[in-house]
């Protein structure tokens, strides 16, 4: 037990094993996912597809609006002479006026769905076979870095494969595909380039290999997920609501426990108006702390070093910014550096900078999938405040799932994964930009800034701060069986001891400073 609970001067005693309604296991979220994982399959299946023809099929004809450019595609030149032919696997196409930027970013989207869809089938399973290892504690885990000893879908090396999988679609994503800057003109007569302004920014560079290799990150996750699906017999709730799996999780210590042994149902504390924090009650998060705040110092040492750089002595791409007007110039290529290796192979080794991609931004992906504990955790935490409020159903719908802390944090994946395809890309050279490092650290400040918050924040109330950790729910509901719970005083003993637990109607809050009992309810 966490120990916050002596902070509160509570007084434990064991757990009633009696609640009569019976819990729902929310068969339209298993439902939901199922779709999701159908849609992941089908797409993986298009994007290795299409990669593998990409792969498999010569050079491709240079579009006629790109006669005699010159083009740069990731600080690499490519001269559009007669006889010319693009470079292997790559394939260029010309999009409406604007709209190259949201194609990366929608896909950043796209793809994120499709794994936290998916993903949320793994994080159900590992749930309820901690449990029935006897190590649940908190409702909300560490999906990656938690496994099961007994149940192979979350064992250590699928927690891996999984791992590997979003690691190789966020990299992935990133190198599929780039804007196509046309710099110059190729004169015929002279055999000179020259160079000019940028003619368009709506031209995008689709990277074969990447694509494939999208398409085997995808395939990865969507396995490991069909995978867990498979061995879901034990899943007692697919919900995430708090109170759901609760319930879900005393009825099974219930038929566990021996009910022969001699319980006293109490469990008593002093009422005051601010609970705990997360770090009071959930201290392992601290590590995620010390995580977020790691990758602030490397982006804020990164961007003032470059900006340093590029201050003193000027940048590598400092002409070619010039070709570029508007900001997406300048997003792209102010204080931008790049470091050619195309030399290591005779051949442009476009598989050696996929793998430089995967591997940089493999890091992220880590640091993020930790992040969303904190987001989980909070999110446990609000639904659990309403009981004081508003009331929170048994079995709460679907709609549930979708939380303000959940979607926040899937946009916040999608944009910082969106904004490092732009910092750091690997093709036939590695290049860094200054402007979107700038901008990452911006972004994990304002991340940093928030995880303080629902770390250090107190809430206001009555009711025990829980975040999720089931003992401590367990110990505070002294009756299930109402549609919609709340929580608050429930009137005093004849030795004038105040009781406090839940009801199906709006209770009275309860009185500060005053010693009470959750006295759980028998048969």
């Amino acid at each position: 037990m966490p120990s916050s609970m002596t902070k509160d001067n509570v007084e434990t005693h064991a757990v009633c094993k009696s609640h009569h309604v019976k819990v729902d296991p929310d068969l339209g979220t298993r439902n939901f996912c199922i779709a999701g994982l159908a849609f992941g399959w089908i797409f993986a299946s298009l994007f290795l597809i299409a990669g593998a023809i990409m792969l498999s099929s010569d050079h491709f004809t240079v579009p006629s609006y790109l006669r005699l450019k010159v083009i740069m595609v990731n600080f690499f030149l490519h001269t559009m002479r007669p006889g010319k032919t693009y470079p292997h696997s790559h394939r260029i196409q010309q999009l409406h006026q604007g709209s190259s930027v949201f194609v990366q970013l929608l896909l950043n989207f796209l793809v994120t769905i499709i794994l936290d869809t998916t993903n949320y089938i793994h994080a159900t399973t590992l749930k309820w076979a901690l449990f029935k290892e006897g190590r649940l504690k908190f409702n909300s885990n560490v999906r990656l870095f938690t496994s099961a000893r007994a149940h192979g879908p979350n064992s250590w090396y699928m927690n891996s494969i999984s791992l590997l999988g979003l690691a190789i679609s966020y990299g992935a994503i990133s190198a599929a595909i780039t804007d196509v800057v046309i710099v110059g003109q190729w004169n015929e007569d002279t055999h000179e380039v020259e160079y000019g302004p940028s003619e368009t920014s709506d031209i995008i560079d689709i990277n074969g290999l990447a694509i494939f290799a999208l398409g085997i990150g995808v395939f990865l996750q969507v396995g490991v997920s069909t995978y867990s699906l498979l061995c879901s017999n034990e899943v007692k709730t697919w919900n995430n609501n708090l109170l759901s799996n609760a319930r879900a999780w005393l009825d099974g210590n219930d038929a566990t426990n021996d009910l022969s042994e001699d319980t006293d149902p109490e469990f008593t504390f002093s009422s005051r108006g601010v609970q705990d924090s997360m770090l009071s009650i959930a201290p392992h998060v601290q590590i995620v702390r010390r995580l977020i705040w790691g990758f602030c110092a490397l982006f804020t040492v990164w961007s003032m070093s470059q900006g340093i750089v590029t201050a003193t002595t000027g940048y590598m791409a400092e002409n070619f910014g010039d070709f570029s007007s508007g900001l997406e110039g300048y997003w792209r290529f102010y204080g931008a550096m790049y470091w050619d290796y195309k030399k290591i192979t005779k051949s442009p080794p476009y598989w050696l900078g996929l793998i430089i991609q995967i591997i940089a931004q493999s890091f992220l992906t880590f640091a993020l999938h930790c992040v969303e504990l904190l987001f989980n955790l909070s999110r446990d935490e609000a639904a659990w405040r309403e009981l004081e409020t508003v009331g929170v159903d048994a079995d709460p719908s679907m709609r549930s799932n979708f939380s303000r802390q959940t979607l926040i944090m899937l946009v916040m994946k999608a944009i910082i994964q969106w904004v490092f395809g732009y910092a750091l890309t690997a093709d036939v050279s590695v290049n860094i930009a200054l402007l979107p490092i700038i901008a990452l650290m911006v972004l994990f400040i304002v991340l940093a800034i928030g995880s303080e918050y629902m770390l250090k924040k107190r809430p206001r109330g009555s009711l025990p701060a829980s975040y999720g950790y089931f003992e401590r729910v367990a110990r505070l509901v002294d009756d299930w069986d109402h549609a919609r719970l709340f929580w608050g005083d429930k009137g005093c003993f004849k030795d004038r001891v105040c009781r406090a637990g839940t009801a199906g109607r709006r209770l009275p809050d309860l009185k500060p400073d005053t010693l009470y009992c959750c006295h759980q309810k028998e048969d």
